[in-house]
């Protein structure tokens, strides 16, 4: 129940306690969000990998629970293997395209929807969770003027994509 109010609080006040954008280097927002898995990732085993990530304009806090939210889930939704993770980002047309990729269990083609909807749980009998973690990464994407989806085939991992549009006033714009 207290992870429920939590997860419910962190949704809630993506929109009313975001804070102002600002430059902010990809990097750095990964180096904190593995910083604050490291317990998770060392218990899964897992091997985490990136190319250089780009700055952008964002908010720096909400940028790493972003990452965290797309890392924790590639750590917890598998089976069998440790997780082999990667992180990359990509320049589209007006917008940087970041993208998390995992040897996870993968997503069925008809719930690809689904799991960014709040409570949009798939796996409620095998993995714990509240539900919330995903559309809490659309709410957030989306106040960056974003979008976010999923590739992926059952059995054979996933890749979380997500957009920032380039900004003004953005460093390598």
């Amino acid at each position: 129940m207290q992870a429920l109010i939590s997860d419910l609080l962190v949704y809630s006040r993506v929109g009313t306690q975001g804070k102002p954008f600002e430059n902010v280097p990809f990097d750095a927002v990964l180096k904190n969000a593995l910083a604050n898995l490291k317990t998770s990732i060392d218990k899964a085993q897992a091997t985490i990998t990136a190319d250089h990530l780009p700055e952008v304009m964002a908010d720096p806090v909400q940028m790493v629970q972003l990452m965290q939210n797309l890392l924790s889930n590639a750590l917890k939704f598998r089976e069998g293997s440790p997780p082999v993770i990667h992180v990359s980002a990509a320049r589209g047309k007006g917008e940087r395209i970041f993208s998390v990729r995992d040897n996870g269990i993968g997503v069925p083609s008809g719930e690809k929807e689904r799991i960014f909807e709040m409570f949009g749980r798939l796996h409620k009998d095998r993995f714990h969770g509240t539900g919330i973690g995903l559309a809490t990464c659309k709410k957030i994407v989306e106040r960056h003027g974003g979008r976010i989806w999923v590739e992926s085939e059952q059995g054979k991992g996933s890749t979380f994509f997500f957009t920032i549009p380039v900004r003004e006033g953005e460093k390598g714009g």
